[in-house]
């Protein structure tokens, strides 16, 4: 699929996918080994994320344009508000605002964007927002911008506030101090700030309005009009056929920027993206699921660009449904689904199924779990088990009649099974789940939804199952704090799974009795202490919750492909470590990495 990703983010987009992953995706999680300590994050020891004089920039400015696209819908109905629920296009509004700090995948460390410097003492982080970052009027972006922001994120419940306690200018209005509720892990705030779906984009003339009201206000704001960013590129005009934008003068390194404009096309599907780079249409595509026969015969002036997702397909329940808000039912589900097929039929390049049943990364789950890995339930990964399920549901009150589960008064068991068009990895994925579903006897029927109406279904609660990312993605996800709270929270559809909040019961780790545990407030508790064995104890504990109350299930775990070519425009090779970051196709032309020819 072409995914959000470094996406969809619990930070303040709620409507995200990405990516992206991220784009966006993936997602700022930790695990990684990012930054030092804590005094700057920067590229080269100073705070800089090499954007001034990169290399291959061009003090000439050329006047062509860089073409990429879009598939989160027709522009025409999308916004560029981050904190809208529904309809924001990460893509564009990447290229409109700038980033706090980006992760490199490269180096396994932090590089700062729009910050000069932050550092950390016990229980204040200092901001220090670069001199030269500016609105596209030429306005300087202030402290006052930033806190703007920070206190409408509070408003939404964002996971930065789940450790500050409060915000506050410094000794300039170019340095935002946050004081924080108790010590605090420096990765987690830089993972939270480094999150790829965060950025700067609290303008004063629109945002202000918003201080004063409900969360919802701003969250059904759709910013379509007076756009001002402090990124690369600037707002022009939105069509059904795409986004137009500009090259910003004003921004911090726009000597990189050595061309005009930046056309985003509207493009529905995988499909359309992938004919896109064979026919030499478009230049770059941000995020783009393509299987090994596709890529074989691309062209040689096509680049793939590897990364590591952190993010991939899962399945949603509906808690307050009145059959899968069953665990039993959850957990026969999970019993069935062969996940090492389902990541064979998606994309065997590019997918791996989750060892375990759980809200950690496939990679990083032995790690993690350490000595208890063995003892979580796998439910099978590359086998249905169907008697452990069938032993479930009719524990659960369920019979099989004609073929098919059904509940005491006849009902079958299943529904619409939900998933995104367009996503040919993911369709691929929701064919190979409900055909095994079936064939054991649940009884479901696939309802494939433009992304709006998708996420909209999920928002409003309007489902029985479906399809959905398990991981927030990107590098946060390495730390297992990060999807495990996402998972119980799920910002990105503003909760509509369902899952409650408050004390769970489930089997005990050592197999016998029971062990109550209250697992979102566990959970916080890691972000907020330095004892490291604590916080593995914590992990390990919530990790066991997931695996066995299930608020989303963990199929498939994936590689991002992120793709430019080379015919008309210079691109660094591959061993630099700036195509480390998320997305290669926002990151290289600020940085003059990715420039046009004469």
């Amino acid at each position: 699929m072409a995914d959000s990703n470094d996406g969809y983010s619990d930070i303040v987009s709620r409507r995200q996918f990405v990516a992206t992953a991220g784009a966006s995706g993936a997602a700022a999680l930790a695990g990684c080994t990012g930054g030092d300590d804590g005094s700057d994050g920067g590229d080269g020891g100073d705070g800089s994320d090499g954007g001034d004089g990169g290399d291959g920039g061009s003090s000439g400015v050329i006047d062509t344009a860089l073409v990429g696209a879009t598939n989160n819908g027709v522009p025409s109905n999308l916004h560029v508000n981050p904190m809208a629920t529904q309809n924001y296009d990460w893509i564009a509004g990447n290229h409109i605002f700038e980033r706090f700090a980006a992760y490199n995948f490269s180096t396994n460390e932090f590089e700062l964007a729009g910050l000069d410097e932050w550092s950390f003492e016990e229980t204040t982080v200092t901001l220090t927002l670069r001199d030269d970052l500016a609105w596209d009027t030429g306005d300087d972006v202030t402290a006052a911008d930033v806190i703007r922001q920070f206190r409408l994120m509070e408003k939404t419940g964002a996971t930065l506030w789940d450790y500050v306690e409060s915000v506050e200018q410094g000794d300039d209005d170019k340095t935002v101090v946050l004081n924080l509720s108790e010590p605090t892990n420096p990765e987690i705030i830089k993972h939270t700030l480094a999150n790829g779906d965060l950025r700067i984009h609290a303008y004063g003339p629109v945002y202000e309005e918003f201080v004063d009201e409900d969360a919802s206000a701003v969250q059904e704001f759709k910013w379509e009009e007076d756009i001002h960013g402090n990124g690369p590129f600037n707002f022009d005009e939105k069509r059904d056929q795409g986004w137009t934008l500009t090259r910003n003068e004003n921004f911090h390194s726009a000597d990189n920027v050595n061309f005009t404009t930046y056309e985003l096309l509207t493009r529905t599907d995988n499909t359309a993206l992938q004919q896109g780079l064979l026919g030499g249409e478009l230049d770059v595509v941000t995020s783009l699921f393509t299987p090994p026969t596709t890529v074989a015969n691309f062209p040689d002036r096509v680049e793939e660009v590897q990364l590591p997702a952190k993010w991939g397909y899962g399945a949603l329940f509906n808690h307050n449904d009145e059959h899968f808000g069953k665990r039993e039912v959850r957990q026969a589900v999970a019993h069935v689904i062969n996940r090492q097929q389902v990541a064979e039929n998606a994309g065997p390049r590019t997918k791996d199924p989750a060892p375990k049943v759980t809200g950690i990364a496939p990679a990083d789950q032995e790690m993690r779990l350490g000595d208890t890995f063995d003892s979580f339930e796998s439910y099978g990964m590359d086998a249905s088990q169907t008697e452990e399920a069938a032993s479930l549901l009719r524990e659960a009150g369920y019979s099989k009649s004609d073929g098919t589960w059904r509940d005491g008064d006849g009902n079958a068991l299943g529904g619409e099974y939900l998933t995104p068009a367009g996503w040919t990895d993911w369709t691929t994925a929701t064919n190979s789940v409900v055909d095994q579903l079936n064939s054991f006897g649940f009884d479901f029927e696939i309802n494939s939804l433009p992304i709006g109406d998708f996420f909209g279904r999920y928002i409003e609660s309007n489902f029985t199952m479906g399809a959905l990312y398990w991981l927030p993605g990107g590098a946060r996800s390495s730390f297992p704090y990060f999807p495990l709270r996402w998972q119980m929270k799920i910002p990105d559809i503003d909760g509509g799974h369902g899952f409650t909040e408050g004390e769970k019961t489930v089997p005990a780790m050592d197999g016998s009795g029971e062990m109550t545990i209250d697992p979102l407030e566990e959970i916080k508790t890691v972000a907020t202490t330095q004892d490291e064995a604590a916080a593995r104890e914590t992990i390990q504990r919530v990790a066991w919750h997931h695996n066995q109350n299930i608020p989303v299930l963990s199929l498939v775990g994936k590689v991002d492909q992120s793709w430019l070519t080379d015919a008309n425009w210079d691109v660094v090779g591959p061993d630099d470590p700036a195509r480390g970051v998320k997305w290669p196709s926002h990151w290289l032309p600020k940085q003059g990495k990715l420039s046009a020819t004469e």
